[in-house]
This record gives structure tokens, sequence and C-alpha cells, in this order.
């Protein structure tokens, strides 16, 4: 076994890897996406770590972002995990969705609070105040630039790529920063990287992004802007304003886009059902028990078992059920981005496709090495990207992009959506 094409594996090494691919350990740290598509698996080098799960403590993190339409057969897994294997699950979430038994969702049949008296504790911990939009109030990209201009360190989420590009472009600030899954991962870390040094240091810092900021960012701004949106990403969103406490209250403002735009599915039924919620009078998005009736009115209008599973588990349709179980829908393709930090003559990502030409194939090491710099473009797309001379085909299924990129936009192709083009 070799390491970066050079030096062999030491034991320990070896033992580290496989350990950690098999669950073999006291403690393992995996992704969602890793988790709950290996117990829908059913190939056996996928499924040969589940054992390890019996008689553990599973911890989920941000709970609410599992998707509502797999939520039935992820909730059958982990009442199953519960009920025969003598797992403990946790759910952590700031926004605690409804997952117990009720007439529109087959939830958990046991499930408390570990801490008592939870409005108790939002009380206290509160760092910010809330502005709601008037039923009738709706703001134009330039007024939204406004606001942001109206301080020196300001965030601004929105729904789509496409609103933040337009947003960019409205609030036409040369020091403005965005981040999105239109730049690649390494770009984006420099990005974060950027952000925290200017918040630190006190240094004007507007920042435009989509929801990628919104879970497992670690980032503390005065003042957020936030377009209507499902009310748990409304709430995580205000997990970005003041998170340090360092001020009496931070502003978190939640507008109407009137030229913007709205993800469909699942996203749309939780924008639509949150819109509604927050016309009532004397709403108060610091009592928790608004997020419990938010989720049930959105398990009653989304379809929580969308792809049919629950009855192809109970047909022992293992192969159609890894099929068709995905909670990121992969009908994308990978392709390399020559991002470079401004100022550095460090070309990581063409060093590793030039070893990629010269052996003619991926190796795992280098494909690893290059995910930081990998964008993921819709699969039907890259015909016609071909055709334009904007992909290359580096080996098979890997793609490098001989177009635009931006180092504030990221990706660019001229007159294309930046939903169509990526995830």
């Amino acid at each position: 076994m070799e390491h970066d094409g050079c030096d062999p594996l030491s034991y320990q090494e070896v033992w580290t890897r496989l350990a950690s691919e098999n669950w073999d350990v006291p403690i393992v740290v995996t992704t969602t996406v890793q988790l709950f598509e290996s117990f829908f698996a059913h190939r056996p080098s996928t499924c040969r770590k589940l054992h390890n799960i019996a008689r553990s403590v599973l911890v989920l993190d941000e709970v609410q972002t599992l998707p509502p339409q797999l939520l039935t057969p992820i909730l059958d897994v982990l009442q199953d995990l519960v009920e025969h294997y003598r797992v403990s699950v946790v759910l952590c979430t700031a926004t605690q969705p409804a997952l117990q038994d009720g007439p529109y969702l087959k939830g958990f049949s046991n499930i408390r609070e570990i801490v008592p008296d939870p409005p108790r504790y939002f009380a206290a911990l509160r760092r910010v105040h809330y502005t709601l939009p008037s039923a009738d109030e709706r703001w134009d990209w330039e007024r939204v630039a406004v606001e942001m201009q109206s301080t020196a360190q300001c965030l601004a989420i929105v729904n789509t790529k496409s609103d933040a590009l337009q947003l960019l472009g409205a609030l036409n600030d040369p020091i403005a920063l965005h981040l999105s899954t239109l730049l690649c991962g390494a770009h984006r870390r420099d990005v974060l990287y950027e952000i925290r040094r200017r918040l630190d240091l006190g240094e004007p810092c507007r920042l435009i992004a989509t929801q990628v900021v919104e879970a497992g960012v670690d980032l503390d701004f005065p003042l957020v802007l936030r377009a209507i949106g499902p009310l748990d990403r409304i709430v995580q969103a205000a997990g970005r304003c003041n998170r340090e406490g360092r001020l009496a209250s931070g502003r978190v403002v939640v507008f109407w886009p009137a030229e913007g735009k709205v993800p469909p599915g699942a996203y749309r039924t939780g924008t639509d059902t949150a819109m509604s919620l927050l016309s009532r009078p004397h709403v108060d998005l610091h009592d928790p028990t608004l997020y419990r009736t938010y989720f049930e009115l959105l398990y009653q209008t989304v379809e929580t078992d969308a792809k049919g599973i629950r009855n192809l588990r109970q047909a022992l349709d293992y192969p159609e059920v890894a099929q068709r179980f995905r909670l990121i829908e992969d009908d994308t393709a990978a392709v390399v981005v020559r991002y470079e930090r401004p100022g550095s003559d460090h070309h990581e990502a063409e060093r590793l496709l030039r070893i990629v030409r010269q052996q003619g194939e991926t190796p795992r090491w280098a494909l690893r090495r290059l995910q930081p710099y990998l964008v993921n473009v819709r699969t039907r797309l890259v015909p016609e990207y071909y055709k334009q001379g904007l992909l290359n085909e580096v080996t098979p299924g890997l793609w490098e992009w001989l177009g635009r990129y931006d180092l504030v936009r990221g990706l660019v192709v001229a007159n294309r959506d930046p939903e169509e083009l990526v995830i």
C-alpha cells in the first residue's frame, strides 16, 4: 500500500485508516450523508461497519437539516436502532423538529428533552433582536444594499446563488465578499479566513452568502439580513449574529425580496409555511414551541417518503433502496478549477492535474488532494460545456474547467443561471 504515491504507510497509519473506514474505534466522527447512506446501502464494503453502531450513543447535530422527503425511512431506521440494538439517539439543534409519533409522521415513540425547561434557556441566552417584514413590504436588491452599506460589518443571506450575485452587483462594494457553492472548497476556506480576520480587527466586512454559512460556520456579525425562507433557516442565520455575546443585542432583519427566487420542493414549502407563521400577530422567534408548530405544519404538506423507500425495505428490495436513498442528489460531475490564492505562486491544482495526466488515471491520494479544488457541475451540462471548450476530461469522470473562475464570484458562465450550473 502506498501513501501519496511515494512512501509506504506505516502499520499505525494502515490501522488508523482501516479503523476509520470500519468504525472500529470508541469515537467516530462522520458526516450525515455517510451515516445514513451506509444505513440504506446494500454492498458489503459499505455495510461492514454497521455492526459497530449497536449499543452506541448516536449524536446527530443540526438534525433539522434532514431532508423532509426522506424523513419517514430515516426515522424508521433510527427507531429500529433504538428498539432492537440498544442505541441511544441524541438530537441536537436550536430548532427542534417535531419528530415525535403523530398523525402526520410515524416518528419516535419515546422522545424527551435532555435539558429541562428549554424556554428558560432560550430566554436567558437571547442575543439578537428580530425585525420582521410587514405583509406588503418587499425589498429590491438596491434596498438591501442600502441596508448593508449602513454598517461596516454585515452578513446578508439569500436563498439562491443567482440572488447572491444580483445583490453583489447592487452593493457595488469592491471589497465585499461572497460565499456559495460557486466557489471551490479551498476558495471558501480562504474567504472564511479573511472574514474572521476582518471581524477580529474591526475592519469593514460585508458578506453576501447563500445557506452554506448557516450551519457549522463560526461567524459573528453585528447585523444579519436574511431573505425570508424556511423558519429553521432564519433561526440558523441568526446564529451568525452576536454569536459571542459581545453586544447587548445583535440585529437580525428578515426581508421579502421583491425579485428573489426560492428553490423548489421542501424548501419552497418551508418558506410558504414560515411566511404564514410570521404573518401572525405577536409572533416570537425566541419561543421554542413556535418551531414545533412550524414542523408539524411542514410535515402535513410535504411527502415524507417521496421515494417510496419504506415499502421497498418491507419487500427486502435492498438494491433499489440503495439506489433511491440519496441525501444529496448525485447528478453532478466533479470539475477541477484553477483557484489560486491571490499573491500565491503555489499552483497545487495544476501540479496534481499534471501527475494525473502522466499516470493516465486518478489515484485515490490525488483525488483526495484535488478535493478542495472541485466544483460540482450538473451532469446534463457537461456535453454542452465540452463542445464550447469550457471543459476537458482529464481521466474518466474527472474534468478540468477551462472557462472563467472569478476570485469573488467563483465559477462563471455567461448567460447561464447559476442555479442551473452547480448544486
